[in-house]
């Protein structure tokens, strides 16, 4: 997906949103490139690139460095799942800043990307709670001008570069935390990094940086000064939520980050009429979709592209992924369910596990310490308790007893169980796979079905009892005897 600096390109004028995402992250002690470290699911840059793809960009450009091969395979991951939502050919290309030159150094080896655009937006790959109304504010900002800023006011400002006014209130000059000197130090308007710039500018004044810095590098904010000097000083956004220009070098931030992120979500469900037992511990990720008067539990995980229909009840510490949970459904505490479609008022758990494949009809019950695994639930059947359900194919109005089994896999291939309408299966069965047991047909306790079983019939293969009276008291007996005459006892 890297592609070369000569790359033609084929669309003139729009936008072009550049990501920077070629950083060490040394402070994150981690041999995962830092922007692929996760938040609710999905790594930071996943994050960036939705906000950015928000502004249906005529091109998105993310600039890899260390750990591009990883990078690159998480963009094309990314692009192929939200095809749908990036127009035509807008899918995001990488481009590879071969060294640690600095910001303006990475916006200039993403030139053959933006060069035939007219503005170019730079964003940072590490900053997962921007918002996408904000990234338009910012290009507002710029109106009719060579740049705009994105800054902010954070209670402290160490370690970001300070934002130099001129006396008419513009921004004159960005100066980096490290170069500063105590005065510039005390001011507490900060760069986020971002800006949206021309690309008439861009193109001209990218060649004159320079890299008067203690790290050699060039500096993107650089353009700032030049601008000034031109008469065309840059325009600043003041972010309203200081969070959103937060970025992630270490694992303290990432936790940070995650708990805002978690926070601005559940405040949008809890506002479109979702209720939250404790919002504090519920984590509901960017791609769920909640309908109004469902109820989550406390520390409830929604993941994936689970979609939770109205009258919905999800207790306390379910874990639920990529799932449907249909209307008026209750699953109870400590529940998981993967890649399953649950219908309108079906009764899970505690403790069941739902497995991919899994497909319960209206008015399902499957109980505590039940597993399912592509298994489908026909409509009014019951599975209260402590069985395994898999590879399974059973009809409405049936009662499945404790501690049944369908045994599936014989060590090389699955195969599959099929139950008719209204079968009774009694408790400690084992149903043999390939088996088939017809409608109302009624399993005795402890049986294993080896054979079909047709429509309306019995089937017990349980051994005859064996009763023997007073075998207690001789078996009392014997040990006495035995430790009389100094036999060893049998244990």
């Amino acid at each position: 997906m890297t592609m070369s600096p000569t790359m033609p390109t084929a669309r003139t004028g729009g936008l072009c949103v550049v990501i920077l995402a070629a950083g060490l992250g040394k402070r994150m002690f981690s041999q995962t490139p830092k922007v692929l470290h996760e938040l609710l699911g999905e790594p930071m840059l996943g994050h960036v690139l939705a906000a950015a793809a928000g502004l249906n960009p005529n091109r998105l450009c993310v600039v890899t460095g260390h750990g591009g091969e990883a990078v690159e395979r998480y963009v094309d991951q990314w692009a192929r799942r939200n095809q749908a939502a990036l127009a035509g050919d807008r899918a995001p290309t990488c481009v590879e800043q071969p060294h640690q030159g600095g910001t303006g150094h990475a916006v200039a080896c993403a030139q053959p990307v933006w060069r035939d655009c007219g503005e170019v937006l730079v964003l940072y790959g590490d900053t997962p709670l921007l918002r996408t109304d904000t990234l338009q504010d910012l290009r507002r900002a710029r109106g009719d001008g060579a740049l705009s800023l994105l800054v902010g006011e954070p209670a402290d400002p160490t370690g970001y570069g300070r934002v130099v006014r001129d006396a008419q209130g513009r921004v004159a000059r960005v100066v980096e935390h490290k170069d500063a000197d105590d005065a510039t130090r005390a001011i507490r308007l900060i760069n986020a990094g971002m800006m949206c710039v021309t690309t008439a500018f861009l193109s001209d004044a990218l060649p004159r940086l320079q890299p008067n810095n203690t790290q050699g590098e060039l500096y993107l904010t650089d353009l700032l000064a030049m601008a000034t000097a031109r008469g065309q000083s840059g325009a600043a956004h003041v972010v309203a939520d200081r969070a959103e220009i937060s970025g992630v070098n270490n694992r303290l931030e990432l936790a940070a980050a995650t708990a805002a992120l978690r926070d601005r979500i559940n405040r949008h469900w809890m506002l479109q009429g979702v209720s939250f037992d404790d919002p504090a511990t519920a984590t509901v990720e960017p791609s769920v979709v909640l309908h109004a008067d469902c109820q989550l539990g406390a520390a409830v995980q929604l993941r994936g592209a689970t979609v939770v229909h109205p009258d919905a009840r999800i207790g306390a510490g379910c874990v639920v992924t990529d799932c449907e949970i249909g209307h008026g459904v209750h699953l109870l505490p400590y529940s998981v369910a993967s890649e399953a479609r649950i219908g309108a008022r079906a009764h899970v758990g505690p403790f069941a596990h739902l497995r991919p494949g899994t497909v319960l009809e209206a008015d399902v019950k499957v109980g505590n310490f039940v597993e399912t695994k592509k298994a489908r639930l026909g409509r009014g059947t019951k599975a209260s308790h402590l069985s395994y359900l898999g590879d399974a194919e059973i009809g409405p109005a049936c009662n499945i007893g404790a501690g049944t089994i369908t045994c599936n896999y014989d060590g090389v291939d699955k195969h599959k169980t099929v139950l008719g309408r209204g079968v009774f299966i009694g408790s400690d069965t084992q149903l043999v796979a390939p088996v088939t047991l017809g409608d109302e047909a009624y399993v005795g306790a402890g049986t294993t079905v080896t054979q079909d079983v047709p429509a309306g019939a019995l089937v017990v293969t349980r051994a005859p009892a064996v009763v023997k009276a007073g075998w207690v008291a001789r078996k009392r007996e014997l040990r006495a005897l035995r430790a009389t005459d100094g036999t060893p006892a049998k244990p």
